[in-house]
């Protein structure tokens, strides 16, 4: 939404300015912008400051008021085309620059609102994308998965106590997974960074298994900022670690923008939403 701190008046008054991320400016995501199209199809350039840059649409002011941002998030439909629209923008360019994804709908009143704000906090901006750079985000998942086979029928309860009894042990089973994929976990955190294969980690909330078209309980929801130059590196190593280890599931995604590492300047900290599309395609 447009910026309570921004007063100045826009260059047009039918027009804001739409940030997508910032980015280090470079001569191959100048010309990914020129065919790309963000948000409601609008599109996209780079605001150039002194040091870094923002990608950025104009839009229409009054489709990004308040209100108008607050009906477009209550609506499911509406909000899943401004997060593939944002998303596929920083997609585009994250390979080719440093990228740092900014938080859905961050409006500007203008250019110069933007590029005070790029002033302000150029220090900041400055340093993580320096860590950002030659970098991308992997997703690793670990799942608690216990064998589900149905007992034979000699070994099927006959009584109160034996359906007690086989109780137990589907509750003990499902225990024993959820702690051997949170070692499992522990051990690729200690892995990865031993070998100098992450630069570093974020730990998310497991994902509820709703959002999961396949069985098990997500227990490890990761996200590594991995160099490029050590991406196979890094998916052999977490695959060796989790081969034949019974009761669990891997799953590597990437790789993605590195929105999980995309931290706001400290003063913006507490009121950051940032957008983690862990699950995208």
């Amino acid at each position: 939404m447009i910026s309570e701190h921004d007063t100045a008046p826009p260059r047009d008054l039918m027009d804001a300015v739409y940030a997508y991320a910032v980015l280090l400016p470079n001569e191959a995501a100048e010309r990914a912008v020129r065919e790309l199209r963000g948000v409601d199809g609008l599109p996209v350039r780079i605001l150039c400051g002194a040091g870094p840059a923002a990608v950025v649409s104009d839009v229409p002011a009054d489709a990004f008021t308040e209100e108008a941002v607050a009906q477009r998030l209550d609506d499911i439909t509406d909000l899943e085309r401004l997060a593939r629209d944002h998303h596929q923008v920083i997609a585009a360019l994250a390979s080719r620059t440093a990228v740092l994804p900014l938080r859905l709908a961050t409006v500007y009143l203008d250019d110069d609102s933007l590029l005070r704000r790029l002033h302000a906090d150029e220090s900041h901006f400055r340093t993580t994308l320096d860590q950002l750079e030659g970098h991308d985000e992997w997703g690793v998942k670990i799942y608690a998965q216990p064998p589900t086979a149905t007992p034979p029928p000699q070994d099927r309860p006959r009584s109160g106590r034996d359906y007690l009894r086989v109780r137990r042990t589907s509750r003990d089973g499902h225990e024993l997974a959820r702690q051997t994929a949170a070692d499992l976990g522990a051990r690729v955190d200690r892995a990865l960074a031993e070998a100098n294969l992450a630069a570093d980690v974020r730990h998310h909330r497991p994902q509820p298994a709703a959002l999961s078209a396949k069985p098990g309980e997500n227990v490890v929801n990761a996200a590594y900022l991995v160099p490029r130059k050590h991406t196979r590196s890094f998916q052999d190593r977490v695959e060796l670690l989790a081969a034949g280890t019974a009761g669990v599931r891997l799953e590597i995604t990437g790789p993605w923008a590195p929105y999980s590492f995309a931290s706001p300047p400290p003063e913006q900290a507490e009121t950051a939403d940032l957008t983690i599309p862990q699950t995208t395609p």
